[in-house]
């Protein structure tokens, strides 16, 4: 699982400003900055015309020595119909060193705990200059000029491309899970997913894996196999995608679990976990809208091999350690103490 770089989260009151700004529309903009080990914002601009005219609005929150991030709602919307944000990072060559650390790497917490599927672009500056309605278009032609990149800063580039491609899967599907890229998936892999709904199963195992150069989701495997032999069932060198659906009995029950597994090891690719980590969103969303399955279970390991029977019988039947009755039950009246019958 992906951790916090930075160990500092979004505060409550962020989270709840960020998602009324998204409901009510109202905001243009919203300052950003770490106090006290939590991300706070501490100052706001109402709409008060289209976004390029309210543009010059920035430099007034931006100051000399402090780096703080904007977050800047643009007029666009996306195919969920909600207004697209812009995300923006100063970080002035004045500010002390540590900020400049804390604020390179808190970046990721606060996109991914806001939803970085809101914003359709990042710019990243040291001068106010930069943040002005023409520095905005100059970052804007830079990018769509391609210029000589480093492999790193190429590697990023295709992962924006990717997310900008994200109309793929144009699904109305819920919103919570259509988050992060959506790549298109084979028609074998499409198949392969709406057969696990059949009441009987010619397969109970479809394995997914992402093709990063043809940039689509396709069926690795589609098989009958026993839960023992799930842990072997995935590579231990990089990420995919399942869906598990295991019949059993517990308690006396037949039981049919449908189950979705994501696998990222370790050493992976750092290309291959980014893209990995960003689509499995929309494949939770294709098997639940588009198949028709209910996932009883959603799983994520970086070590496959924990995949094992008992690990997941305690995942979907977790024991329930229930207090003894005489402590949550107030007594009687008229009896001293707990009678057992």
């Amino acid at each position: 699982k992906m951790s916090h770089q930075s160990g500092i989260r979004v505060s409550q009151e962020l989270a709840d400003l960020f998602a009324n700004a998204v409901s009510e529309s109202n905001l243009r903009l919203i300052r950003v900055s770490i106090i006290n080990e939590s991300l706070v914002s501490n100052g706001t601009k109402d709409i008060s015309s289209n976004w390029d005219s309210d543009f010059e609005g920035v430099g007034e929150f931006l100051e000399e020595k402090e780096p703080c991030y904007i977050l800047y709602r643009l007029d666009s919307k996306s195919i969920t119909r909600d207004y697209e944000w812009l995300f923006m990072a100063y970080v002035p060559d004045l500010a002390k060193v540590r900020d400049k650390m804390l604020y390179a790497s808190t970046r990721a917490t606060l996109l991914k705990e806001l939803g970085d599927t809101r914003f359709v672009d990042s710019m990243y500056g040291t001068t106010a200059s930069e943040f002005t309605l023409d520095g905005y278009q100059k970052h804007k032609r830079h990018k769509e000029a391609e210029a000589p990149l480093t492999e790193r800063e190429k590697e990023l580039a295709e992962v924006k491309t990717a997310e900008a491609n994200a109309n793929a899967f144009s699904y109305s599907a819920r919103k919570s899970h259509a988050s992060g890229i959506s790549f298109p998936m084979s028609d074998e892999a499409i198949q392969a997913i709406q057969g696990l709904q059949q009441p009987d199963l010619t397969n109970n195992f479809v394995k997914l894996s992402l093709d990063t150069v043809k940039e689509k989701i396709e069926l690795e495997e589609a098989s009958k196999i026993d839960i023992d032999d799930l842990a072997n069932s995935f590579p231990d060198d990089s990420p995919r995608f399942a869906f598990y659906v295991y019949q059993h009995t517990h308690d006396g029950q037949d039981v049919r679990s449908n189950i979705f597994i994501y696998t990222c090891p370790s050493n992976s690719k750092i290309r291959e976990r980014m893209l990995y980590s960003s689509s499995r969103g929309s494949v939770i969303t294709f098997g639940e809208s588009e198949a028709n399955i209910t996932i009883t279970k959603k799983l994520e390991t970086n070590e496959p091999t924990e995949l094992t029977k008992t690990y997941i019988l305690e995942e979907l039947h977790p024991v329930t350690v229930t207090a003894p009755k005489t402590f949550s039950r107030p007594k009687p009246p008229g009896r001293k103490g707990a009678v057992r019958t």
